[in-house]
């Protein structure tokens, strides 16, 4: 055997050696690239779920694109942009919700904004949570998105429905009714507003005679509510508490017409959902005037939602979102109440970018861990109001603490992802108008 040494041979194995490496050590990265495209996206993804036919869904929708668009003129996110990644479902269908979820996930979007209803958020968590994806809603109430095991990845801007049940109860308690019956819709939203306004208005010394529920469907055009009707008023209820969306909710009202004559004639009183046209104009106006309702909407007075209510006056729909159909809202109230779920959706925005900026990282876990963080009051934290992005932005470089007062309002979380404050509108039909009534705060 030879083993006479060859500073050829030597050389030209170590050029194939170090091609070998070279080969590899791409293939490493390409193979990093490919798993992880996050780390070398252009731009930092928030998808949003929009069901069109919602009344509120053009308005949320608006409000996202505005947040956006206002962060990216004023500067960057960790270095890049923010890209509002939109997906619709057009009428509220709930076996395209988790399809839509997901489209959101394979996009590589780690935030994930909801609308179209409590059943729907409910839908998309059962993703996002799997997928570790952060979601926030604006228009979400049922409680029991609170109970959800969601390691702490599901967050909502706008007020459980636990305080509208205590609230109607509050109303109708001091309007000496001491008898109620309820009719609701049987999904998230409605199981669960009903069983918050007869828990409170039991404890308030009330009785609930009967309470019948009807299925969540995408339209009501061949449902009949006779019999269900039949069941309430043969209890004689002082008032009917109608836990309904638009279309369902007329129908409820016109089949209580016969019923109501001048020898029995219930109050009715509604829920947020049935303030829209939909409803205002699809019921018998002699049925349902004078009936109740509530209704959540911005702080009265607030600097924060005037200032975002005078950009968003002026902002231009674009896109898709000017495809849109127009919401069933826009003509009531000068869209107040419209406009304050597009200030929930928002401060959602707000809410999620400042807490990417205090944990320097758009991994979701870490923007959950710091929300509470940017948005609670505590000492020594300064204030953020609405058109501060770039105050907020250079506090935050520098290690300061901050806490976001909203557009919707107080913004302080509790430790299941919903606000301990809100308003709502008591409003009134009169005249077959939505008039407002008054308001009420909590805490």
């Amino acid at each position: 055997m030879n083993t006479q040494f060859s500073p050829l041979l030597f050389a030209k194995k170590h050029r194939l050696v170090c091609a070998a490496n070279a080969l590899s050590a791409a293939f490493v990265l390409l193979f990093v690239i490919l798993s992880v495209p996050s780390l070398f996206a252009q731009t930092i993804k928030i998808g949003i779920s929009i069901v069109t036919s919602d009344p509120t869904g053009m308005t949320q929708l608006r409000g996202a694109r505005m947040a956006v668009e206002e962060i990216n003129a004023a500067g960057t996110v960790l270095g890049k942009k923010l890209e509002l990644v939109p997906v619709y479902n057009e009428k509220r269908d709930y076996s395209k919700a988790k399809a839509l979820i997901s489209t959101l996930i394979n996009d590589s979007v780690k935030c994930v904004i909801t609308s179209g209803g409590s059943g729907m958020t409910l839908k998309a968590a059962d993703v996002t949570i799997e997928n570790g994806v952060l979601l926030m809603t604006g228009s979400s109430s049922s409680p029991k998105i609170s109970a959800l095991e969601d390691n702490d990845l599901v967050w909502r801007t706008v007020p459980s429905d636990v305080f509208q049940g205590r609230i109607a109860a509050h109303i109708m308690d001091s309007l000496k009714y001491k008898t109620a019956a309820v009719i609701h819709l049987d999904n998230a939203y409605g199981n669960e507003l009903q069983k918050a306004f007869t828990e409170s208005f039991q404890k308030k010394g009330g009785k609930v005679l009967v309470s019948v529920k009807y299925a969540d469907l995408q339209d009501y055009k061949s449902t009949e509510f006779k019999g269900l009707v039949e069941i309430l008023v043969k209890q004689k209820p002082q008032v009917i508490y109608i836990v309904s969306y638009g279309e369902d909710g007329s129908k409820i009202a016109n089949a209580l017409s016969p019923y109501m004559g001048d020898g029995y004639k219930p109050a009715l009183m509604g829920c947020d959902a049935n303030y829209n046209n939909d409803f205002l104009f699809g019921s018998s106006q002699s049925t349902i005037d004078g009936m109740l309702g509530l209704v959540y909407i911005h702080p009265k007075n607030s600097p924060n939602y005037n200032t975002f209510a005078a950009a968003f006056k002026e902002y231009e729909t674009k896109g898709d979102a000017a495809e849109l159909s127009a919401s069933s809202l826009a003509t009531l109230l000068g869209a107040e109440s419209t406009n304050s779920y597009g200030a929930t959706v928002y401060d959602a925005v707000y809410t999620m970018v400042y807490a990417i900026l205090k944990a320097k990282s758009a991994n979701p876990k870490d923007i959950a861990a710091n929300i509470r963080n940017i948005a609670n009051h505590k000492t020594n934290s300064q204030a953020i109001n609405v058109g501060e992005f770039a105050k907020a932005a250079s506090i935050l470089a520098k290690g300061g603490d901050i806490h976001y007062n909203g557009a919707s309002g107080s913004l302080d979380f509790d430790d299941k992802g919903d606000v301990t404050s809100g308003t709502y509108i008591l409003w009134k039909v009169a005249e077959g108008k939505f008039v407002e009534a008054g308001t009420i705060s909590f805490p």
